[in-house]
């Protein structure tokens, strides 16, 4: 937005030159004008500058939350399918340039459905923001987590072996199940995770990881649901 802005400014500030041209095409000795002018000049200058430069930085700000919006979930705020198969893209390389490692934790609410057609979906969107929002205060600054599906998640989690991101899942495991939801029953309730973790291994396309991450998640959930499995 404020290269917008500065480009306004620039634009803005040519005002007192095209008036000087228009001028001279009138006839009008330039010096003389000027020094006869020298507010009028003065103003096209700064007051121009001024308002296309305001005006440049809104249209940025307009460009930067349009950009943002399409990078996130809009009811969780978290990252999309969309941003998250980008990075996830530009990590890889990253890995495969450096030799560092990279996890993948993919985890899913379990009975999701039960919550939605028992208390409603309105119960069902509180209980994804407030996990979405406990999931992101575990996670540090260069770890990305998100929203993959209706109530399916992806964390990224650089330079990290298998076993650090399982201890991570586990962290996030322990913190949802521990969260209580008020949702407008008799009691407030709670909500259980099922997580996969798996590690980059040579050869590995985004596809074959996710995939790896995805059927360690289900293995958690066929095997009783509110656990971590590595794949």
């Amino acid at each position: 937005m404020y290269i917008r802005a500065l480009q306004g400014a620039l634009t803005g500030s040519g005002a007192p030159l095209g008036w000087a041209l228009i001028q001279l095409f009138r006839g009008v000795d330039i010096p003389t004008d000027f020094a006869a002018n020298q507010l009028l000049y003065f103003y096209m200058l700064f007051g121009t500058a001024t308002v296309f430069s305001c005006f440049g930085f809104y249209v940025g700000y307009q460009e930067s939350l349009s950009n943002e919006r399409s990078r996130l979930d809009p009811l969780t705020k978290l990252f999309n399918l969309r941003h998250f198969r980008e990075q996830l893209e530009i990590q890889l390389a990253q890995t495969r340039r450096d030799s560092t490692p990279v996890s993948l934790i993919f985890f899913d609410l379990d009975h999701f459905k039960k919550v939605n057609d028992t208390f409603g979906h309105a119960a069902g969107d509180t209980v994804l923001i407030n996990v979405s929002q406990a999931v992101s205060h575990i996670l540090r600054l260069n770890e990305l987590v998100a929203r993959v599906g209706g109530e399916e998640f992806a964390v990224i989690v650089p330079h990290s072996t298998a076993e650090a991101a399982s201890k991570l899942a586990e962290r996030i495991r322990s913190s949802v199940a521990e969260l209580a939801f008020d949702v407008g029953a008799k009691k407030p309730i709670h909500v259980t995770l099922s997580l996969g973790v798996t590690e980059y291994m040579e050869g590995d396309t985004a596809i074959s990881l996710t995939e790896r991450a995805d059927t360690a998640m289900y293995e958690a959930k066929r095997s009783g649901r509110n656990k971590v499995v590595l794949g």
